[in-house]
């Protein structure tokens, strides 16, 4: 097997994987799993390193060989996978933006209950006679 289609096939084989994490991602963030969904996306991040060294190590060679007919094959699959991750990517990123407004929404609550529960303490203490609870 020579150096270029070796080259395609583990980059094939990274961004499947890849793939298959940001799907499964996805899947997650559709039930509001957001939790779990971030521990797979630090997951990615060893796969995006071993793709960019592997894109590093590919242009270090320069192969100016010619190319096959298998190798453009290849090729056209590692830019379908391309295309398909950064789709999904996208769908993601927006999902978690999502999950995250409505974290942030949530702990505004949270800080606004806290900070009135802390006045009413202050100020009048609580009594069932006052009606403050």
């Amino acid at each position: 097997m020579n150096p270029v289609t070796s080259y395609y096939l583990k980059k094939i084989k990274l961004l499947e994987e890849l793939l298959q994490n940001l799907k499964q991602e996805e899947s997650l963030l559709s039930y509001g799993d957001a939790d779990s969904a971030v521990k797979i996306e630090f997951k990615n991040e060893p796969i995006l390193k071993k793709l960019e060294t592997l894109d590093r190590e590919s242009l270090e060679t320069n192969n100016t060989m010619g190319v096959t007919s298998e190798e453009i094959a290849l090729s056209e699959k590692v830019f379908l996978l391309l295309d398909e991750a950064r789709v999904v990517q996208i769908r993601v990123q927006s999902k978690l933006e999502t999950e995250m407004n409505s974290a942030k929404k949530e702990l505004w609550e949270f800080r606004i209950k806290r900070k009135l529960k802390s006045h009413f303490l202050q100020n009048s203490g609580l009594s069932w006679i006052k009606n403050y609870c």
